[in-house]
């Protein structure tokens, strides 16, 4: 094989993919005293960091202003994040906070680490703390405010804590700290640790609450004595007004109601605000601290108060105007505040961190006047990135992500998004809807399957991804199960495997009735069940071979033994199976047990997880085969010919993703996009020559981002033009990466190989 790739980041140009602006739970938000800038926190990925006049937000930790060793690898902390909390990846930023003093400070959490910048933002350093439980993304907590705190006026005195890994007070910036003698957190309804809230008084005087227990108060400050001050042993939002009143937003433990949830420390005196219920989170206004406004989680009341909380009004009309995100300019989705905070310099302004980004409103003079919020979301991208779909002939891609269906991209706008809302339900903008799987058909260009979950449901779409119908549910099920993965033949034939372990069932009929489907039977199985253990694991485990119409290949690899030690069902049917009847009758089973290249002197069983199988596009009985792990070196890509009587190992390694793009100008095969590992550098990679040549390292970090590439489906090769592909990642969204010179055949014959310790930024992964 040649010797030829390397990095040509210079060859490609890389950015965000034009899907909406926001997305994501924006939990958090601060604002610099000075109004300089502004930053913000996310549940899934970083956080971001806007300077006035700007376009755009911009991520808060970069390659540029992080040390190495914080990304490159990052470190493995999900021991210390998951200690406490047993799910979730964390990747968020925990907290952001703004030396209100002198704005050039900023403290942040991410990845169990406590950074500090000195100069705006422009570099961020880990502070002496050791990792502790930062849990950005898990349980309700991750949205309570505040959990760090900078003193008014010295900006090296700060207060941080955590998810019930203890509360840490420092006077120097963190280059020394010591821990506060107060109480664990309690746990809240989902069984996460709450956090520690914190906050200074504007006479120096320092407050925590502690999750479970109340509120505890140091009058002179993080070297005195904190005592117990009383108040609701639950909070979600601590915030000490200019006048020394503190307010705590009680929260709830279950789903009982409550009346009046805010409540008011002013002169020593505990009361509650009449007509707050079920009040979430509270901002008092820096230029009257009389001044509040506040909102309950679900965003179905505003409420303010002009005398310190003793009456108050419901705002009653507020709705959303325009905005930088068009999806969201002028629609009835709803507000799901995490904070809400007045502008330190223009009076009657406040901002709101919500579950789609960041809004602004102008609180009008008097209630007869609608409160309108805009959304501030370029640059943000916070969606969870799970798969999509291109198309020969079609210049608009598919791009699935979390929460918000499926978006249809073209050259350089979207045409917004779209999902299969549940069996009598109409589309709903608030919906929360994740795809799981999409196909199309070969005998129709603009018809797609589309499995959704959670507000949605398993739909097909006859206009290409514009809208969707419902598939009814299989016989003896009410709903479909969650998750899954789909193939489609024809506009007729599909065959869908269930997640949470359902049944897989095929039909010829298009699936409109619950008589339409099948189970799918092989092996002395039938139904054939728990090929999809779980409706977040994205395994793509079916796959149609457009070339032939009804042939389908399955894998089936549920070969681990269960807790008790019994054979898992179907270790005995595990491997690849072909039927070419297009689901119905007799399966052949074409390799049993593991895939593996003939001779391989390492495999692993790990295909049980992340995975992914697909035809080759033009290629009858070709198949491309990676467990999507990504984490073992010797897992590889496996080319299948003659569906699957003979596998050949491909150079790419511990693969997180790949898929087929359009084919080079006179190669008879499609291109090869990965995320994964060649020649110990792991990166994005297109092959354009099936492997003659070593394949070409795109980019080692797409975007500069340093968040992971989500696992399994998460990169889309474009099959309507040459030279591009789609990533997607983890928690931000997804990125586009464009080869410069497209007409080119490839760019690694026309560059002489480096030697390792010369590709740029080219540092090894060990293994």
């Amino acid at each position: 094989m040649a010797r030829s790739g390397r990095d040509s980041a210079s060859d490609w140009h890389i950015a965000p993919a034009p899907i909406g602006a926001g997305g994501g739970f924006v939990t958090g938000i601060d604002i610099a005293s000075d109004g300089s800038f502004m930053v913000c926190n996310t549940d899934v990925f970083n956080g971001y960091i806007r300077n006035a006049g700007e376009a755009q937000w911009r991520h808060l930790l970069r390659q540029d202003n992080l040390a190495e060793a914080d990304y490159d690898p990052r470190p493995d902390n999900r021991a210390v994040l998951r200690a406490k909390a047993g799910n979730g990846a964390n990747n968020g930023t925990y907290c952001t906070r703004i030396a209100p003093s002198d704005p050039r400070v900023i403290y942040t959490a991410w990845n169990a680490i406590l950074y500090r910048s000195t100069d705006a933002g422009r570099s961020f350093r880990r502070t002496a703390l050791p990792p502790k439980a930062f849990l950005s993304d898990t349980g309700p907590s991750r949205r309570f405010n505040r959990s760090i705190d900078v003193h008014p006026h010295d900006p090296g005195r700060v207060i941080a804590g955590t998810n019930g890994d203890g509360c840490y007070v420092s006077e120097d910036g963190f280059a020394t700290f010591r821990r506060l003698e107060l109480p664990d957190t309690g746990k809240d309804y989902s069984g996460t640790p709450g956090r520690y809230l914190v906050a200074w008084g504007g006479d120096g005087s320092a407050w925590v609450h502690v999750f479970g227990t109340g509120l505890f108060h140091a009058p002179t400050g993080i070297a005195g004595q904190f005592l117990f001050a009383g108040g609701p042993a639950t909070a979600s939002c601590l915030v000490v007004g200019k006048d020394g009143a503190v307010h705590v937003c009680e929260f709830r433990i279950s789903a009982a109601q409550i009346p009046d949830a805010l409540h008011i420390l002013r002169d020593g005196q505990w009361r509650r605000a009449p007509g707050t219920k079920n009040a979430d989170q509270v901002a008092v206004n820096p230029f009257d601290p009389q001044h509040l406004v506040w909102a309950n989680e679900n965003s179905g009341q505003w409420w303010q108060s002009r005398d310190g909380g003793a009456t108050s009004v419901d705002f009653g009309n507020e709705r959303r105007g325009g905005g930088e995100s068009a999806w969201l300019s002028d629609s009835g989705k709803a507000v799901y505040p995490a904070q809400i905070l007045f502008d330190p310099l223009r009076e009657g302004r406040l901002w709101i961190a919500e579950g789609v980004g960041i809004n602004y409103c102008d609180l009008p003079a008097t209630t007869a006047q609608p409160v309108i919020f805009h959304d501030m979301n370029a640059g943000i991208s916070e969606f969870v990135a799970t798969c999509g779909l291109t198309a020969t002939g079609n210049a608009t891609a598919l791009l699935g992500v979390m929460d918000k269906g499926v978006w249809r991209v073209g050259d350089n706008a979207n045409d917004g998004w779209a999902y299969s809302p549940l069996p009598g339900r109409p589309v709903n903008r608030s919906a929360v809807a994740h795809l799981r799987s999409i196909d199309n058909a070969a005998d129709d260009p603009a018809f797609v399957v589309g499995l959704f979950q959670q507000d949605g449901s398993n739909g097909w779409s006859e206009d290409w991804g514009r809208t969707f119908t419902a598939l009814a549910p299989p016989p003896g099920q009410a709903n479909w199960l969650p998750g899954g993965d789909c193939a489609v033949s024809t506009r007729g034939n599909i065959i869908i495997a269930q997640g949470n372990s359902g049944a897989a069932w095929w039909t010829k009929t298009g699936g409109r009735r619950p008589e339409d489907w099948h189970p799918v039977s092989f092996g002395g199985y039938s139904p054939v069940t728990a090929w999809i253990n779980a409706y977040y694991v994205h395994r793509d485990c079916l796959a149609a071979d457009k070339t032939r119409p009804g042939v389908f290949a399955a894998l089936v690899n549920n070969i681990y033994k269960r807790p008790d030690n019994a054979d898992a069902v179907g270790r005995d049917i595990a491997g690849l199976w072909v039927n070419r009847n297009g689901g119905e009758g007799d399966w052949e089973q074409r390799v049993k047990g593991t895939l593996a290249p003939r001779g391989a002197r390492h495999h692993t069983l790990s295909q049980f997880w992340q995975a992914r199988l697909a035809y080759v596009p033009g290629h009858s009985g070709e198949l491309l085969y990676a467990n999507c792990e990504g984490g073992n070196v010797h897992d590889q890509l496996m080319w299948l010919k003659d569906d699957g009587a003979e596998i050949i190992g491909l150079p790419a390694y511990r693969l997180r993703a790949f898929d087929f793009g359009m084919a080079a100008p006179g190669a008879d095969r499609p291109a090869i996009y990965f995320y994964g590992t060649f020649d110990k550098v792991q990166g994005l990679y297109a092959s354009f020559d099936w492997f003659e040549t070593d394949p070409v390292l795109i980019s080692r970090f797409p975007n500069s981002s340093i968040d992971y590439v989500s696992a399994g489906l998460g990169l889309v090769g474009d099959m309507n033009r040459f030279g591009r592909c789609y990533l997607g990642f983890g928690g931000n969204g997804w990125v586009r990466a464009d080869l410069r010179s497209a007409d080119r055949k490839s760019t690694a014959t026309q560059n002489p190989p480096l030697p390792a310790t010369a590709v740029p930024g080219g540092r090894r992964e060990h293994g």
